[in-house]
């Protein structure tokens, strides 16, 4: 019945040119132009058709044969170069995914809707463009799990020290984690927010932009210099959180280098903290790890750092 539907609002569209051509003297053949629009149009009719079939199997739990018919909604819109519509599937997608615990495909998705969407100049586009970089992360965030991140709260080791002490602690070490972090690639630039007057602000949004385009190493070094912001105003629990997301998005993209800073950092808050097995089970694996990249001034970096803990 929905086949007949679609032909008969074919014949209509063509019934309507006709009139229309009439009506103008007119008595040529329609012209290729004509039929393209024609054809786009039932395209587009049909994208939309297997979105609602797509809808329906989504309510009914189906998730397996929803997304096959958003996947063909897609193809239509890749061949149409409907950027739009093509980002509001891939959101779509996203969502579905996320729902049904597959985080890391969902935030593919995501990131791919994200960027089709600043293709992009309407209205529209830009309120979708912020309702995604929030998806993107809260499962970035839900990617981090909790379970691979011990907390400072959860180690039945030495009790932590009262946070004031990491604040002289830390200022003996500044210098040693700065150069640390001049190792990543774009450091320098996002340490250059800490001359602002509200750095953080400067690193959310340099973090949702570059979270917004899939760049993991960026988003990455930006935690990393905001953990390290964070832990110089005496807050261990967040910066090590920091620390902790920065190590998973270095993972994604295998940046060795980014990761073995990050141990490098986690192993430098659970040390001012007390607990120095923790700190030197990291200090370990990061010097390891840059060894096993042959990232010579890096190791020789990372080591002046422990040393100057070690002294304090």
């Amino acid at each position: 019945m929905m086949e007949l539907f679609l032909v008969n609002g074919l014949f209509d569209r063509f019934a309507g040119l006709e009139e229309e051509k009439e009506t103008n003297g007119e008595s040529e053949d329609y012209d290729l132009n004509d039929y393209l629009d024609i054809l786009n149009e039932y395209r587009d009719a049909e994208a939309d058709i297997l979105i609602n079939i797509a809808t329906i199997y989504f309510e009914d739990d189906n998730m397996e044969e929803s997304l096959k018919y958003l996947e063909e909604a897609i193809v239509i819109y890749d061949g149409l170069d409907y950027l739009e519509k093509k980002a509001l599937v891939m959101d779509i997608m996203g969502d579905i995914y996320f729902n049904t615990g597959d985080k890391r495909t969902a935030l593919e998705y995501y990131k791919e809707a994200y960027k089709l969407y600043s293709e992009t100049d309407s209205e529209t586009d830009s309120e979708s463009k912020g309702n995604i970089i929030s998806k993107i992360n809260e499962t970035e965030k839900d990617l981090v799990s909790a379970d691979s991140k011990p907390k400072l709260t959860n180690v039945k080791t030495k009790k932590t020290p009262p946070a004031e002490v990491i604040t002289d602690d830390y200022i003996g070490i500044s210098k040693e984690i700065e150069e640390v972090l001049r190792i990543l690639n774009g450091a320098n630039t996002y340490m250059s927010y800490a001359n602002h007057e509200d750095p953080f602000e400067q690193l959310q949004n340099a973090y949702e932009m570059s979270s917004g385009i899939g760049d993991n190493d960026a988003s990455a070094t930006i935690l990393m210099i905001k953990g390290n912001l964070t832990l110089k105003d005496s807050k261990p629990d967040e910066a090590l959180e920091d620390f902790n997301k920065g190590l998973e998005l270095f993972k994604l993209t295998k940046n060795f280098t980014g990761e073995a800073v990050a141990m490098l950092l986690i192993g430098t808050v659970y040390y001012l903290t007390g607990y120095m097995q923790l700190g030197a089970e990291n200090f370990r694996k990061s010097i390891e790890l840059l060894r096993q990249i042959k990232n010579i001034p890096g190791e020789e970096k990372a080591i002046e750092l422990m040393n100057t803990i070690y002294e304090e």
